[in-house]
């Protein structure tokens, strides 16, 4: 027996697992997902290569169960957020730590990458399962916002948050680069501008009702009320 292996310390089962999740961390945010390798992942944990096959069958096992750790930013988000929920800042705060998370060197942004690049039974399986995450909160806004299509409106801003980040290594976008500070705070300040259109639609649009039910009340016919109130 080498005198390496005589003076290496027992690991406990723990220590061992966050050797394996530590070492594949630094090799994806490295190469990605889709470079992986049980050999590296053992190589750099600095383990016997039974020690990982005791625990997980083959890599898809293991890479499974390891996203299951990093793919919840939403849940993260929500724990954190400032403000409440349904409120106009609150949404605007989801996006914009949305966009903060996905650019920290961070996992997850490797994960969509992966989930873009190949189609399997992990990246399947996780994309599923945001957004089943994802809906309850999406049907709260509907129920808040029923006369606007939320639900298509969010998908548009999060996708195109998604693709940002996906795409900052490769060039500016719309001559906006948010690898700088700049770039960041313009994006930052489009989603604030944006909720605020939602938010401020939303109110004209329920004075507007509460308006129409007032000049009935006065006896105005239903079709002045269409004619001033909706230009209809």
């Amino acid at each position: 027996m080498s005198e390496e292996k005589k003076r290496r310390p027992r690991r406990t089962k723990a220590n061992l697992i966050e050797c394996i999740n530590n070492a594949t961390e630094e090799l994806i945010r490295k190469d990605g997902f889709s470079k992986i390798l049980v050999t590296d992942i053992i190589k750099r944990a600095k383990i016997e290569p039974v020690v990982f096959y005791n625990r997980y069958n083959n890599l898809e096992t293991f890479l499974s169960e390891f996203v299951k750790n990093y793919d919840y930013w939403f849940s993260d988000v929500l724990k954190n957020l400032k403000h409440p929920i349904m409120s106009k800042e609150g949404m605007t705060e989801i996006f914009q730590q949305l966009l903060l998370e996905l650019n920290k060197d961070s996992i997850m942004l490797e994960l969509l990458r992966w989930e873009v690049a190949n189609g399997n039974s992990t990246t399947t399986r996780t994309a599923m399962l945001r957004e089943i995450h994802i809906m309850p909160l999406v049907k709260d806004f509907e129920e808040r916002f029923h006369d606007k299509d939320i639900a298509a409106l969010t998908a548009l801003i999060i996708g195109g948050l998604y693709y940002l980040s996906l795409h900052k290594d490769r060039s500016s976008f719309s001559g906006i680069d948010i690898n700088t500070e700049n770039g960041m705070s313009r994006i930052q300040k489009a989603v604030e501008y944006f909720t605020d259109k939602i938010y401020e639609d939303n109110k004209l649009e329920e004075e507007r009702k509460l308006m129409a039910v007032r000049l009935k009340e006065e006896g105005v016919s239903d079709e002045v009320i269409l004619k001033c109130i909706w230009g209809k």
